[in-house]
Parts: structure tokens; C-alpha cells; sequence
């Protein structure tokens, strides 16, 4: 007869779901008892663990980028129309800023995963996009300080089609709360906006890679060593990466020139 050992030191394995989940038979079971193998290994446990604590320092950190963000909220609004013309900036990741969702839809989630050939890639809402949804009558409120406070999170029904806001003044800094306007105004057009989103990133390499083929032919055709330079060597991104931080300062740099100027005059 099999002796069966169950080691209880450690917490009951996570199982993948269906269908990844492979289902054994017991005679199975006891042979991979035996050899000591798990369903889920202590290396498979432990990336799971470190991915966890990336994850918790990555909540953190976009938790302090939303506070600056709201805190320099006059600024941004101020340069919209810079932000939304300068590529590095209006290409900013946005999708922590704005919060919302609904009873039967759950959370609406503004950055994506894909897995493109082993290669794991986010898309996320863009601080233009963002900007741009501002715009939008359903996401401004006027406050009583004269300015126009801009909606940051809302909740809802799509049945009912009744919610609940949260706007900030960018003048004051007050919290303004807003019911009664339609959930479908607030969730469809950020869906629409980060549908477009990916949409734009998806054209935008698919435009590049076509252009790296075109230039790699063209060098082929006039008889140049191709042997070891492919398409690849030809294809290449939006050039700098900007991050919010870095925005701010400039943008706050900039102010701050054009006030010694006219200081000066």
C-alpha cells in the first residue's frame, strides 16, 4: 500500500483556475507525493511574493504622483495646450489620476495588459487623454470660488443610470461631491478614450515597423552590407521619456523665467 506524506509546515497551494488547472488522478497524486513535487513550487511561490511587494511599491508610488499631481492641478491647466502639443508630455501615464466604476461593471480599469510574444506590455490612459476628457461638460463643476473643478473619481449604476462624483477645484483645492448626473456620461467616454489609446500605440508601431522595413529594403537595394544590421536596427520609438515629476519642474521653471523677464521689463 502507497504511504501518502501531506506536509501541513506550509499554506494550502494556490491551484491555477480551469484551464490551466490539469486534473490528476490519485494514483498520480501518490507518485508526486513521493517524488516531492508540488503542483505550485517554492520558486514559483516566492516570484508570485516578490510580485506582490512590486506591486504594493507601485500603488505607493502612484499614490504619491496623484498628490502631486492634484497639488500642481492649476499649473497642468494652466499649460494644457502645451502638454497636449508636447509629445513627451501629453504621452505621460494619466490612468491613476481618475478613478471610477459602477455596480454590475465593476472597476473601470485605464491601463491594459497585453502579452505579445512573451513580452508583457501596459498601455495606459495618457495625460492628454485625460485633459481632454476634462473638457467634457460632464466632467466639469463650477465651483464657488469662480473656478472650474474637474471630476476625479465617480461611482454608479448603468441600470439606473444615477451616480456619484468627486470633483477638486484647481483654484481653491476644495473637494466638491456631484449627484444625479448619468453614470453612462462618466463611464462610457473614458472607456471610449482608452479604447482610442491603444488604439493610437497599436498604429503608432505598426506605422514605425512598416517605416524600419521600408529603410532596411532601401539599403538592400543599393547594395549596402545588410548581414548583420535586420529591420529591427531600423526601428525606433518616440525618442525622450517624460515623467510627471519632471513636467512639473519644467513647466514650473518656465513660469518662473517668464515672470523674472517680465520683471525685468
Amino acid at each position: 500500500m502507497a504511504t501518502i506524506h501531506i506536509d501541513d509546515s506550509k499554506p494550502f497551494p494556490y491551484f491555477p483556475a480551469e484551464p490551466n488547472n490539469k486534473r490528476e488522478t490519485f494514483a498520480d497524486f501518490c507518485k508526486r507525493q513521493e517524488t516531492g513535487l508540488n503542483i505550485v513550487s517554492d520558486e514559483m511561490e516566492q516570484d508570485k511574493w516578490e510580485q506582490a511587494e512590486m506591486q504594493e511599491l507601485m500603488k505607493k508610488s502612484c499614490e504619491r504622483k496623484k498628490a502631486l499631481f492634484y497639488d500642481n492641478l492649476d499649473l497642468i491647466l494652466r499649460h494644457r495646450d502645451e502638454i497636449r502639443g508636447t509629445p513627451r508630455y501629453a504621452n505621460i501615464d494619466a490612468h491613476y489620476l481618475v478613478r471610477g466604476g459602477g455596480l454590475y461593471v465593476g472597476p473601470l480599469s485605464l491601463t491594459r495588459r497585453y502579452n505579445f510574444a512573451g513580452t508583457p506590455v501596459n498601455i495606459n490612459l495618457k495625460l492628454s487623454t485625460l485633459l481632454e476628457v476634462w473638457d467634457n461638460a460632464q466632467f466639469k463643476v463650477e465651483c464657488g470660488c469662480g473656478g472650474t473643478a474637474v471630476i476625479r473619481s465617480f461611482v454608479g449604476s448603468p441600470l439606473s443610470g444615477g451616480s456619484q462624483a468627486t470633483a477638486i477645484c484647481p483654484c481653491c483645492k476644495k473637494e466638491i461631491h456631484v449627484r444625479n448626473r448619468n453614470f453612462g456620461g462618466y463611464y462610457g467616454l473614458l472607456r471610449i478614450m482608452i479604447d482610442r489609446d491603444i488604439e493610437k500605440v497599436a498604429r503608432n508601431i505598426a506605422a514605425r515597423w512598416t517605416h524600419a522595413e521600408v529603410n532596411y529594403g532601401k539599403k538592400v537595394a543599393e547594395g549596402k552590407d545588410a548581414k548583420w544590421n535586420k529591420a529591427g536596427s531600423e526601428f525606433y520609438g518616440d525618442g525622450e521619456f517624460c515623467n510627471l515629476e519632471t513636467m512639473i519642474n519644467e513647466l514650473k521653471m518656465k513660469e518662473f523665467k517668464a515672470q523674472c523677464e517680465a520683471e525685468k521689463l
